[in-house]
């Protein structure tokens, strides 16, 4: 058998074909005679014949697709109390508490943690006041820890519907203290903080 591969790619017995029978090309590469180890049968080692009862296709490098690719795990922004000394929480703790002073959850507390902390009746706020239908459902104000400063702040939710600290109407930032009291709808909360001049999660041991 004389073995060809014309310029197209495709290989095809030269002594049985005068042109290519896949593609007609007649200038054909020069006799190549190719052969094979059959390393996986019963007689390692024996050399097989090319089998032509079948077209061949040339071979093609294969590119996997973006999604088959897999990547470092990509850089991701956690809290600044994160991927500290072994020993310390790997989430956000405990900056401090609103305390329901008033309405359908009195008497209990929510936890704060460092950043925004979204106060709404919707289920995955921060501050979950199911049920409570004077408050908005997502947003209806924001509390704030800064813990470079370490400091709490108030701001307006996305919603329309006002809120207030101390009995003042929140309009833009405000900067809050111990014990001040939000009012929203029919609820109060009042803020007790953890994190304040005597101790924050950032000061070394």
């Amino acid at each position: 058998m004389n073995l060809t591969k014309c310029n197209n790619g495709h290989f095809y017995d030269k002594d049985t074909y005068a042109s290519c029978p896949h593609c007609g090309a007649t200038n054909a590469e020069p006799n190549q005679t190719f052969s094979f180890v059959n390393n996986g049968g019963s007689e390692p080692g024996k050399t097989m014949g090319w089998d032509i009862s079948q077209p061949v296709e040339p071979m093609v490098d294969v590119i996997p697709s973006d999604e088959d690719m897999v990547y470092p795990e990509e850089s991701k922004t956690i809290s600044i109390y994160q991927n500290r000394k072994v020993g310390t929480p790997q989430k956000s703790p405990t900056v401090g508490w609103l305390v329901c002073t008033k309405g359908k959850f009195y008497g209990q507390d929510f936890r704060l943690k460092s950043g925004r902390n979204f106060i709404g009746r919707g289920t995955d706020m921060d501050v979950c006041l199911t049920g409570e239908n004077t408050v908005s459902r997502d947003r209806h104000a924001t509390i704030i820890h800064e813990p470079k400063q370490n400091v709490f702040m108030a701001q307006p939710g996305e919603s329309r519907e006002l809120f207030y600290v101390n009995g003042e109407v929140v309009l833009s930032s405000v900067q809050l203290k111990k014990n001040d009291v939000l009012q929203m709808g029919d609820v109060q909360l009042m803020l007790v903080p953890c994190c304040d001049s005597e101790f924050n999660w950032n000061q070394e041991d």
